[in-house]
């Protein structure tokens, strides 16, 4: 006992050291460094609207030339595709437009995020979804007369074998129009591959990972004001299929329901407002397992952050479900939006906690806040 008391002497002077008067943050810090502390679980208000969503991952990887899916859909419309060249040779990735009615359709661009060719998928991921954040509306129109593929300025995405492309595009379509996702010999007519290629069947087992779905953006909004004085962390869990469902569509080309298990393609926005004299301190756990995205968070409406989720490395959750990063600090009495998506690749849920940023005076004004000495005391004993 004594020998743990002279140990705990030692690593708190050490301490001292290290977190200098005026470092409180620093030392809240420590109570996440072996997962994530105790906290209160909070269920948000979550609505759905938006365009649909038309999502084709499946097959996620393709063995042979034909269509990963195909819909006819009208207004505004999101697409997420993911697709992998599980070939011998290369291929070319695209997404053909065409009009089904007599009179052209105008086809307006939103936001787009389209990673380039590449064998390691989480980075795909993560690039789709930084280039579509990090983006302002593309604002091109054109009207459809003749049949058009939409990617790399027509040209496609040439795929070497394993090679992905994952992309995010937003559009708006006038009258009805048929997208179609076709992996082809590189030298082949897109307009002919989509008359004469047969679709694919999807993936064996009970994810099908394709689908066309309503309500393709995810509104949370929490029930009341984050009190940052309490001594109190907030909890928020997503895309778990519980607290918050999977989205249900249907893949028309089979005439069957499908469930989009993770959510792959819905745009989050998490809405909260704080009070108490403190900030709030947002981060980011990817509870699922490995995880490599983008987000923005915005404070009084007003864009404060873009975050590489993780900001040092491509990926992170690979060791436990504890992991955690900060996504940064919302101002006292400040209301905040965080916006993000599950990438593809990656897995879900996720959890986001909020959590008051105390300061040396806040601390010992309202004795909530742990020393160093009780949180290593905490950590030795999980240890035993």
């Amino acid at each position: 006992m004594q020998y743990r008391q002279s140990i705990w002497s030692w690593l708190c002077a050490g301490l001292a050291l290290l977190f200098p008067l005026g470092a409180q943050a620093s030392v809240q810090d420590l109570a996440w460094q072996d997962g994530v502390p105790s906290y209160q679980e909070v269920k948000g208000t979550i609505t759905h609207d938006g365009p649909k969503l038309i999502f084709s991952d499946s097959p996620e990887m393709v063995g042979k030339t034909g269509i990963m899916y195909r819909d006819t859909v009208e207004g505004p419309v999101r697409l997420f595709f993911h697709h992998v060249n599980d070939t011998s040779t290369d291929k070319r990735l695209a997404v053909l437009l065409r009009r089904t009615t007599l009179r052209p359709s105008l086809v307006s661009f939103g936001k787009t995020g389209i990673s380039r060719p590449n064998e390691d998928w989480l980075a795909a991921g993560k690039e789709a979804q930084e280039r579509y954040y990090s983006a302002a509306p593309n604002g091109r129109k054109f009207f459809l007369s003749e049949p058009r593929d939409i990617l790399n300025n027509g040209r496609g995405y040439i795929l070497h074998p394993q090679e992905l492309v994952t992309g995010i595009v937003d559009l708006d379509f006038a009258r009805p129009v048929e997208v179609s996702f076709i992996m082809m010999p590189v030298e082949a007519d897109p307009r002919i591959s989509a008359e004469v290629y047969a679709i694919l069947p999807p993936d064996e087992g009970g994810h099908v990972l394709r689908g066309t779905f309503e309500g393709a953006d995810a509104h949370v909004t929490l029930p009341e004001a984050f009190d940052t004085e309490s001594g109190t962390i907030w909890g928020v869990e997503l895309a778990d299929d519980n607290r918050d469902p999977y989205v249900r569509g249907v893949d028309v080309t089979r005439n069957a329901p499908v469930v989009n298990y993770g959510n792959y393609g819905v745009m989050y926005d998490v809405d909260f407002r704080t009070r108490g004299k403190n900030d709030t301190r947002l981060r980011f756990n990817p509870y699922g397992g490995a995880y490599a995205g983008f987000g923005v968070l915005t404070v009084q409406g007003q864009t404060a952050r873009y975050i590489r989720i993780p900001d040092n490395g491509l990926s992170f959750g690979w060791d436990h479900d504890g992991e955690t990063m900060k996504l940064g600090q919302v101002p006292a009495g400040k209301s905040a939006a965080f916006y993000f998506s599950p990438p593809g690749s990656s897995n879900l849920p996720v959890r986001i906690f909020l959590e008051g940023v105390h300061g040396p005076r806040d601390g010992k004004k309202s004795g909530r806040v742990r020393t160093a000495k009780e949180i290593l005391a905490e950590r030795m004993a999980r240890k035993e």
